[in-house]
């Protein structure tokens, strides 16, 4: 009787489910390692650690093998007895730290052909540094351009456009903040300085349901935390900008902070120069980061974040400046060891000002968007095999226009403001992933966005003719018009083998807010605009399929995929010839909607190990526009590009040496250029009869840098680097810009010129580390 009590109660017992959970970190800094796996060897089964490096198993009590793995970190393995709830948290230490054989773990790209998860892209920031940079400044969104599927305006463009999109259909978060201008300079650099970045990961294809509101990708840029245990700098100082971080500890083991700031040079040579005018130029960025975080025992964890950038152009005729702010509160929170709770609030804000002088007449004329947001997610793990992600967010958006403003007492203007518009975003999302024996896998969820307009506002209703019918007036506060609807998202994986797997995924994304510009490639000028009654919502459908595989091959693991796409867009923005954006009250007048559509194939091999990494790629897609207000054909979108082909290298020649090359080739964009012409009062007038009737020129370029790291000396905290780049190795201009002149010698003759920005550009940069 004893004997079967006791086998009653040990399998009772064994039925007992207890939870195993904690934090997956470096060693090193105590930096979250997101995407880290936690395998049970007995079970095996695994969970991968969420964005802010925590992880949860629902487990039979009983006796575990757990180990924990990351790319380019010492395999940590946790023998347990679990008969309760267990806490424990991994301090991962980098390779080469110590003696003894180094364990390879899986790659990203390993953990990505083991999800359902396809068209999606990280970016690894140490990577990113070996790679050659435009005047030695490693840019996040300039390496984008070498992913399938990512294509750019040119030189001197910060807009990336992902499958057959527009630039405003791509989402940009920092630290979850919303970032509407991610570039300096007109485009030449990205807002993101690097030294401050955990990592990056693009979502292109398939987004999950808690991201939304545009329609082409997400790309979501994570701030390191600045957990460090003790105080170190990094740095870079190059030919044209200098950077510098800082982080260290407040409180031991409880609070530290991060510190970045980033400052160009450029236009200090311009006092050189010959040309008066140019001395008295001005054209500079800067840009300061800061993340102080705080822990607050096992269960809440604070971080503050914050990003300020600013450029700045200045001349004897325009003063003109532009930039982003933004400032992050987060909370961690574990109620229990199932459940992980993030809440945030956020600011936002893009604003643009430019002072110009006509005269006696004197003004400044600005413009801008600006939010305030809140979000809340969890992750509750279910069991080993299964975890709901969940979460509610509400962004209130303030769309400044644009505002004039006199600025000297003999200017003859008057201020003249076009009435801003208030809205409010919301959604609400459910995810989750199951996995059904050894071949298939399902990963989704159901996401509802919606969108409400606000007073107080002005709105005209129009008629056919684009006349102005009647004009409405709402009061502040009230409720004008909402819009709102249930975005599906699934993705389904079917392993073929261990190393093959076929994928396919579907979504719907509505976007709310749009863009008012001029330029096809995205300016600092460009007005952010709301859904109203006269302009519709964006809406995307998108169906991929995938053949994803990681073979090994001569010792060395490898990554394929091959993805085919097809995509719709209702309601796309476009305006009418001859519009004006400036000061318009009536700018919806000129605003004309129609439908887009985009198809194509991406290959992708990669080598991950050895000496020599790196990956080819290939991408063949068309991309449509039809907006019958404009032509009544259909017509190749501006960034209609049917071929790119991006090569990336990078050799490890020893431990002091590191050579990188990237090569890129693409067909030249789609432009509008005149069919004929007439003489009107003594000028030549063109004639257009379609839109992107003709194409630029093949784009193509190569580009090899050079990194040397002296030799480390036993106990010396101070380590640097060397970088030489050469971009655009053989100097081919590629064209920016097209311009029709009249003939010098004969007006009746219009010739184009072709205007590129940069040929050879050879740059210097020095790093350090002082640790």
């Amino acid at each position: 009787m004893n004997k079967v009590v006791g086998l009653l109660g040990g399998v009772i017992w064994a039925q007992n489910l207890f939870t195993l959970s904690g934090y997956v970190q470096d060693a090193k800094n105590r930096e979250p390692l997101v995407g880290a796996k936690v395998i049970i060897s007995e079970r095996g089964t695994g969970v991968f650690t969420n964005s802010y490096g925590y992880y949860a198993l629902r487990l039979p009590g009983g006796e575990y093998k757990v180990v924990a793995q990351f790319l380019g970190y010492r395999s940590e393995t946790l023998t347990v007895s679990l008969r309760k709830d267990f806490r424990h948290d991994f301090l991962l230490k980098e390779e080469g730290l110590e003696l003894g054989t180094v364990e390879i773990v899986e790659t990203y790209e390993q953990r990505r052909f083991e999800s359902a998860a396809l068209s999606q892209n990280r970016i690894e920031v140490q990577q990113l540094k070996k790679m050659p940079a435009l005047f030695g400044e490693v840019d996040v969104l300039r390496s984008l351009s070498f992913l399938p599927g990512v294509s750019t305006a040119g030189d001197g463009s910060a807009s990336f456009f992902v499958r057959g999109g527009s630039f405003d259909q791509n989402l940009v978060l920092l630290d979850e903040a919303v970032v509407y201008n991610p570039g300096h300079i007109g485009g030449i650099f990205s807002a993101f300085n690097s030294d401050a970045l955990q990592d990056a990961q693009l979502y292109k294809g398939y987004m999950p349901p808690e991201y939304g509101g545009r329609l082409s990708s997400t790309l979501d840029v994570r701030l390191r935390e600045g957990n460090s245990p003790r105080w170190q700098a990094t740095g870079g100082i190059g030919a044209i900008s200098s950077r510098l971080s800082v982080e260290g500890p407040l409180v031991k083991d409880r609070a530290g902070i991060l510190l970045t700031g980033r400052r160009s040079y450029a236009d200090l040579f311009l006092l050189f120069s010959r040309d008066p005018e140019l001395r008295q130029t001005s054209l500079y960025f800067y840009d300061l980061t800061a993340k102080l975080n705080y822990r607050a025992g096992e269960k809440h964890r604070f971080y503050v974040s914050g990003y300020f950038g600013r450029d700045v152009f200045r001349n004897s005729f325009l003063d003109f400046s532009w930039g982003n702010a933004t400032t992050t509160f987060r909370w961690n929170f574990i109620p229990s060891p199932r459940l992980f709770v993030n809440t945030l609030w956020y600011y936002s804000k893009y604003d643009y000002a430019f002072l110009v002088e006509e005269g006696r007449n004197q003004a400044r004329f600005s413009s801008g968007i600006e939010d305030f947001g809140w979000r809340s997610d969890g992750d509750y793990y279910l069991s080993e095999r299964m975890k709901l992600r969940f979460g509610v967010s509400l962004v209130h958006h303030t769309f400044l226009p644009g505002i004039l403003e006199p600025t000297s007492d003999t200017s003859n203007l008057r201020p003249y403001r076009v009435p801003s518009l208030r809205g409010v975003e919301a959604s609400i999302y459910l995810q989750t992933g199951y996995k059904w024996g050894n071949r298939w896998l399902v990963e989704g969820g159901l996401r509802w966005a919606g969108f409400g307009l606000l007073g107080p506002a002005a709105l005209y209703v129009f008629t056919e003719e684009r006349t102005i019918q009647d004009t409405l007036l709402y009061s502040s506060g009230r409720l004008i018009d909402a819009w709102g609807g249930v975005e599906p998202r699934v993705s389904i994986r079917y392993a073929l083998s261990d190393r093959w797997a076929l994928k396919g995924a579907t979504g719907r994304v509505q976007q709310f807010l749009h863009v008012a510009t001029l330029s096809p490639v995205g300016l600092p000028t460009d007005i952010w605009w709301p859904t109203t009654l006269n302009v519709r919502r964006q809406d995307g459908y998108q169906v991929a399929v995938a053949l994803q595989g990681t073979p090994r091959w001569k010792g060395h693991s490898w990554d394929i995929s091959w993805e085919l796409f097809y995509r719709w867009m209702l309601n796309v923005l476009d305006f009418r010839s001859g519009a004006d954006i400036f000061l318009n009250p009536q700018l919806e007048r000129d605003l004309v909607q129609g439908r887009g559509w985009a198809y194509g194939g991406e290959w992708m091999i990669q080598k991950l190990t050895g000496n020599l990494t790196g990956w080819l790629s290939y991408t063949y897609s068309r991309s449509f526009r039809h907006i019958p207000a404009i032509v009544p054909n259909p017509f190749p979108n501006y960034i209609d590009r049917p071929h790119q082909l991006n090569l990336v290298l990078q050799y490890a020649l020893g431990t002091q040496w590191d050579i990188g090359l990237t090569g890129m080739y693409a067909t030249g964009r789609p432009i509008t250029l005149p069919v004929a012409k007439f003489i009107y009062d003594g000028q030549i007038v063109a004639v257009y009869n379609e839109r992107n009737n003709r194409r630029m020129p093949d784009y193509h370029r190569v580009d090899i840098s050079v990194t040397w790291k002296p030799r480390r000396r036993e106990g010396r905290r101070w380590h640097s680097s060397w970088n030489f780049c050469l971009y655009n190795v053989y100097g081919r201009r590629n064209m920016w810009a097209l311009r029709l002149r009249q003939d010098e010698n004969n007006p009746n003759i219009q010739r184009a010129y072709n205007l590129y920005l940069f040929r050879w550009v050879p740059s210097i940069t020095y790093n350090f580390t002082f640790q």
